[in-house]
Order: C-alpha cells, then sequence, then structure tokens
C-alpha cells in the first residue's frame, strides 16, 4: 500500500507538467494569431488608405538612410574622433596609431619612432596652445575624382592608388586654452584595404599630410 501511494505521488508532477506545458502551447498561439491577424489588419489599413502608405513608406526610407549613414560613418568618424582625442590630450602613441601604416614607415621609421618624435615635439608646446576640447563641425564624402586624385599622391606612400576605395574630409574645430590660439583642422580618413584610417591634418580643405610629417 505504501509503495502504490508513493507512485501515485511520483506520477502527480507528471501530469501537472504535460497540463502545464499544453496550456503554454496554447497560449502562444493565441498570442501568435493575434499578431498575425493585426498585422494583416494592418497592412489591408495602409493599402485603403494612400496617405498611410506614403507615411510607411516615407518611415521606411528615413530608417534606411539612417541605417545606411550609420554604418558609413562609424568606422570614418571613429578615425578622425580617435585623433583629434589624441590631439586634444597631445597622447602621441594615439596620435600616431591612427594614421595609415604604410604612411607612418614612409615618414617615420615604423610607430616607436613616430610616437617618439611627436611626443618631443609636443613637449615644447605653449601651455597657451594646448587644445582642451574639440567640436566636429562638418563631414564630407568625397566624390570619386577627388578620391582618386588623393589615391595618386597617397602612392608617395607605397599606398596602392586601387586600394584607396572612399576619403571623408572632417572639419574639426578645437578650443585652445589661450582664447586667441582657437583653430580649425581638416582630418581626411580613407577607407584602405577595408580599414578606415586617417591620411591627413591640415588647416586647408586642400588634401596633404600636414601634420602628420
Amino acid at each position: 500500500m505504501a509503495k502504490k501511494a508513493e507512485e501515485a505521488k511520483v506520477e502527480e508532477p507528471k501530469n501537472e507538467q504535460i497540463i502545464n506545458t499544453e496550456a503554454a502551447k496554447a497560449k502562444v498561439e493565441e498570442v501568435a494569431n493575434n499578431v498575425k491577424e493585426g498585422a494583416n489588419n494592418f497592412v489591408e489599413k495602409v493599402k485603403g488608405d494612400k496617405n498611410l502608405l506614403i507615411a510607411c513608406c516615407v518611415c521606411a526610407f528615413v530608417v534606411l538612410v539612417i541605417l545606411c549613414s550609420c554604418i558609413f560613418c562609424d568606422g570614418s568618424k571613429g578615425a578622425a574622433k580617435d585623433m583629434s582625442k589624441a590631439l586634444v590630450k597631445l597622447n602621441a602613441k594615439k596620435f600616431c596609431k591612427t594614421i595609415n601604416k604604410d604612411i607612418v614607415n614612409e615618414v617615420y621609421d615604423g610607430v616607436d619612432e613616430c610616437i617618439d618624435k611627436i611626443g618631443e615635439s609636443w613637449e615644447e608646446t605653449d601651455e597657451d596652445d594646448k587644445p582642451s576640447k574639440y567640436k566636429f563641425i562638418s563631414d564630407k564624402k568625397l566624390k570619386k575624382d577627388d578620391v582618386e586624385d588623393i589615391a595618386e599622391k597617397l602612392e608617395d606612400f607605397g599606398i596602392d592608388e586601387d586600394r584607396v576605395k572612399k576619403v571623408v574630409r572632417y572639419k574639426v574645430s578645437f578650443d585652445a586654452k589661450g582664447k586667441d590660439n582657437d583653430m580649425d583642422l581638416y582630418i581626411y580618413t580613407a577607407k584602405i584595404k577595408g580599414h578606415w584610417s586617417v591620411i591627413g591634418i591640415t588647416p586647408s580643405k586642400e588634401y596633404s599630410p600636414g601634420l602628420i610629417r
């Protein structure tokens, strides 16, 4: 008798588990059907309302443009931001590592020499000339002809012009500790071998390696 009672006790949770599982499945199916019905109703409403259809298309287009902009600008602006931070902090290591490697190797004898020489030059910077903060003013994705012109110049640094796919120019404003020493710089970033890096820093819109040298 005691053994039968124990078997009965063991079976009860199993039956309860089966009931709960079936109830859960039924609830999931109910929610899925409600969502499907709601979606179908919305589609039918959109089809019957031209203004709503246009609004939905516009919203979808805007979202697509934003997503594409984020994907495009992420690596490009990331390199420009790293360079701007390096200039504000006068961080020679970050400065050199943000520049395209081929340019660093051509201008300096590798990254270590770049860090040493840039660091030494910044040690003599007057306190009033040191930047305290930066702000992005504008950005421009350069046209194909401009990219090709810059790509030709980059061949001087051992960079195959066919590998230069995109170039973006950022205008960045730097506030110096001395009020009269604020300045704007143009930071050029390029996508080379699938990687975004800085290829030039100059006070002019015209491309040149500028402060990298």
